[in-house]
């Protein structure tokens, strides 16, 4: 107690200390208040995507080049590339479906489309979107982060397309004038694939928007799988369980007997033909087939949406559905959200750990500075310490000196910088701080900046404080120690 008591009194008479104490208390929380508006901004992105479209779990094919529910993450040209398919579709939904933890799973396909309208003015514009073929009711349904503003959402085995209230202002920014769109139109949807295209004309049944803006959901359009399949010319097939099995027995015993086929067959020459009037084709070119049955259960999907309790460990989840897919040898994985949010959202992290680097470079350099004071500071009192060990004092004395001192400019200061931090932090709430940028919107997962602070950041301050302790004690009580005690009482050590 006595060698805390002669380290505080050295603490207080010195006019430096309140410099040290400042310099790390500002510098510590300039930290708090960094990782709290990241950490602000990571749980503000997460619950944006989670609740808009990802879902917290995304279960996809596997591919030899970046995968996202948007596609082929590959630049330039990994729009345009076809989507694998989840195969064998029933067997992994099955598996997923079995899966403790997850409570919903919202089959998708996706594809890269254009939508062509008309503006105000009667001129023809067209833009693209990605497409999201899913079952619009269900979708939504689960999806807290959508609300339907006009219109309503398509129910299963129906057709239409619903556009976000983002994307009907990204067309009219693209035309550069107001369009004429509005709920009950018929929309022209076409994919372009080198020279031929694919156009359908689908009924708009909704407009809804987003909870939270951000650019990244200005892409995407819900369209009806069927109307989907048929413009990228998708093969839609039923899977096994949708199949009557009366049905397929009465195929077989036709085939035993190939020549029942054509028992009440007759030629027949000079008969014209019957003619069938099928329609004029929609906008004029050709279409794939869609499913003679549109209500049906389809076993072609590209992705698997997967919703799971709040207190499901996701990583456990996706781990063991990995090995689960591993074992069964499935061209399939399990992904977290961030993966399948898209490459625009994984920039957007890198970008974030790039900041979060700089501010610590920063900090490290105030914490080298800091260090050297502290380093300094205890070099000047060697005369001190060695006329304290001239009069008997021991190195274990000396030792504890040093670290009250260090401890005391360090804790003192990680205190109080948690504090300022803490302080700072819901001045930024109560600011409620909006802005626009593009770019910025991405990076702090909305148009306001949002602040989180966890008892992990303080924690994580306050060690950061504690070690710079170490890191102040350990090199001039080396020092101190070293130095004979005579030549120190000389000031010439």
């Amino acid at each position: 107690m006595f060698a805390f008591r002669f380290a505080l009194k050295n603490v207080l008479s010195r006019k430096s200390s309140l410099v040290i104490i400042l310099f790390i208390a500002f510098s510590i929380s300039l930290l708090v208040v960094s990782n709290a508006i990241f950490d602000g901004t990571d749980s503000g992105m997460e619950k944006t995507f989670i609740n808009s479209f990802t879902g917290n779990i995304v279960i996809c094919p596997k591919a030899d080049v970046p995968m996202s529910l948007f596609g082929d993450e590959t630049p330039l040209t990994g729009k345009l590339t076809a989507i694998p398919e989840i195969v064998p579709f029933s067997d992994v939904y099955g598996c997923v479906s079995a899966m403790e933890g997850i409570d919903v799973i919202l089959p998708q396909i996706t594809g890269f489309s254009s939508i062509q309208y008309k503006t105000a003015a009667g001129r023809t514009d067209h833009d693209e979107f990605y497409f999201f073929g899913v079952d619009a009711e269900d979708y939504v349904n689960n999806m807290p982060g959508i609300h339907i503003i006009e219109g309503c959402s398509f129910s299963k085995g129906e057709k239409g397309i619903m556009l976000s209230k983002a994307a009907l202002k990204a067309m009219e920014e693209e035309s550069e004038m107001p369009i004429d769109v509005k709920v009950g139109d018929n929309l022209t949807v076409y994919f372009t694939d080198g020279v031929s295209m694919t156009i359908r004309s689908v009924p708009l049944v909704g407009v809804y928007d987003y909870e939270v803006e951000n650019p990244t959901l200005d892409q995407i359009v819900i369209i009806d799988p069927v109307t989907l399949r048929a413009i990228h010319e998708i093969q839609d097939v039923m899977s096994d369980e949708d199949i009557d099995p009366d049905a397929m027995n009465l195929i077989d015993s036709s085939l035993d007997d190939f020549d029942s086929l054509f028992a009440d067959a007759s030629d027949s020459e000079g008969t014209e033909a019957e003619t069938q009037d099928f329609g004029p084709l929609q906008d004029g070119t050709e279409g794939a087939s869609e499913s003679a049955d549109s209500g049906s259960e389809s076993s072609v999907w590209t992705f698997l949406i997967c919703k799971t309790s709040e207190k499901a460990r996701i990583n456990t989840i996706i781990r063991r559905l990995n090995a689960e897919f591993k074992k069964n040898d499935w061209p399939v994985q399990a992904v977290k959200w961030r993966s399948a949010a898209g490459g625009s959202v994984a920039m957007v992290f890198y970008l974030r750990v790039i900041l979060n680097i700089g501010i610590l470079l920063i900090l490290l350099t105030g914490f080298i500075v800091i260090a050297n004071t502290l380093i300094i500071s205890a070099l000047s009192r060697v005369c001190e310490t060695g006329t304290l060990r001239a009069i008997g004092a021991s190195r274990r004395f000396i030792a504890l000196q040093f670290l009250f001192e260090t401890a005391l400019l360090t804790v003192t200061a990680g205190i109080a910088g948690c504090a300022l931090g803490a302080a700072f932090n819901a001045l930024i709430q109560m600011l409620n701080i909006h802005i626009g940028n593009n770019l910025l919107v991405q990076l702090f997962g909305g148009t306001s900046i949002r602040t989180v602070l966890t008892a992990s950041n303080l924690f994580g301050c306050m060690m950061l404080s504690c070690m710079l302790a170490v890191v102040g004690w350990l090199y001039p009580l080396r020092i101190a120690l070293g130095a004979n005690p005579v030549v120190a009482m000389r000031g010439q050590a």
